[in-house]
């Protein structure tokens, strides 16, 4: 596909999980040129994340590519402190002439989830890009159930995202699979 220099360009942070597989929707629903980076940096979940992330990207005919970073010590089912520092890094690097997008949203205990780390990143690239690079991060004001709301409404197809922090998830008890359970509550509820 051609690149049209007049339509704005878009780097999604494309986990496989349900929030990143909403903006990748959101933003071609808005007429976004969006292409996908998967990062693996060692997570417990990595293979399942990059199966789901592919085939979102493919479900969506969105260009797709992947980056592994090794030596790092990542913990199971604890917070990876940075980890989003490192994946909007990562963005960056691969990608400079793009926004980066990402699927953080409110409600969550993570500094890097937070609308001060969202302004602080803003803030660097403001610096380093003279005004001209974005971080977006379309849900920093929604929570969760709103997130999920969106993606139904927007035809995301839940069956291939993967949210689960464990290896050879789901686990049925890290805070990803929860969520993922009181979603899945929320829009089948038992009669």
């Amino acid at each position: 596909m051609a690149r049209d220099s007049r339509v704005p360009q878009a780097t999604v942070l494309l986990s496989g999980g349900i929030d990143s597989a909403a903006v990748l929707a959101l933003l071609k629903s808005q007429g976004m040129q969006v292409r996908c980076l998967f990062v693996d940096y060692g997570q417990p979940a990595a293979e399942q994340e990059l199966v789901a992330s592919s085939s979102i990207a493919s479900h969506f005919l969105a260009p797709w590519s992947s980056v592994s970073i090794s030596g790092l010590k990542v913990p199971e089912n604890q917070e990876i402190k940075g980890r989003n520092d490192l994946l909007i890094a990562v963005a960056t690097s691969c990608n400079p002439d793009a926004v980066i997008a990402l699927g953080t949203h409110a409600g969550t205990p993570y500094v890097d989830c937070s609308i001060t780390h969202h302004h602080a990143w803003q803030d660097l690239y403001d610096v380093q890009y003279s005004g001209v690079q974005r971080l977006l991060t379309p849900f920093i004001e929604r929570a969760k159930p709103e997130v999920f709301a969106l993606a139904r409404e927007l035809s995301v197809p839940i069956s291939l995202t993967y949210s689960c922090e464990a290896s050879g998830g789901p686990c049925g008890v890290c805070v990803s699979c929860r969520d993922r359970s009181a979603l899945d509550d929320v829009s089948n509820p038992r009669v």
